[in-house]
């Protein structure tokens, strides 16, 4: 039988010293007073505990349970070409935004200007003397 020289698909599958993946660990108080830990960037991988400690030494433990069953390769996606240019499945380009025929269209409005000018004034005034202070007032509603 002759030997094979097949390389493995991971030649390298546990992590070295200079190597690491950082992850993030979402906890969640639930309503029964539990606590629910997951790993974010691996939603599938989550449970629940007691405390907050327990809850992460378990993730923590279950993510790295998980990940020794799992090999992570990188890949680059093809572009396809076509007319459109370079696009997932020949699919046409992003079009132009429907409000972009709008832009500039006061640019030599003067009557606009003063608007704009009038609308801007009052946004930077630093007072309420506009506003009718029983508005805010809880105790005029009957509240």
């Amino acid at each position: 039988m002759p030997e094979t020289s097949e390389k493995p698909l991971n030649p390298n599958p546990l992590p070295t010293p200079s190597s690491k993946l950082r992850v993030t660990l979402r906890l969640e108080t639930l309503a029964s007073g539990t606590i629910a830990a997951s790993v974010m960037e691996f939603p599938d991988c989550r449970i629940e505990a007691a405390t907050r400690e327990e809850a992460i030494a378990q993730v923590q433990a279950a993510f790295l349970e998980q990940i020794t069953h799992v090999e992570i390769i990188p890949w680059d996606v093809p572009l396809v070409s076509g007319r459109s240019g370079n696009y997932l499945n020949g699919s046409e380009p992003p079009r132009e935004s429907p409000w972009r025929k709008f832009a500039g269209m006061f640019q030599d409005d003067s009557d606009f200007a003063e608007i704009a000018t009038t609308l801007r004034a009052e946004r930077n005034v630093e007072d309420d003397t506009e506003v009718d202070p029983l508005v805010y007032s809880l105790e005029n509603r009957g509240v």
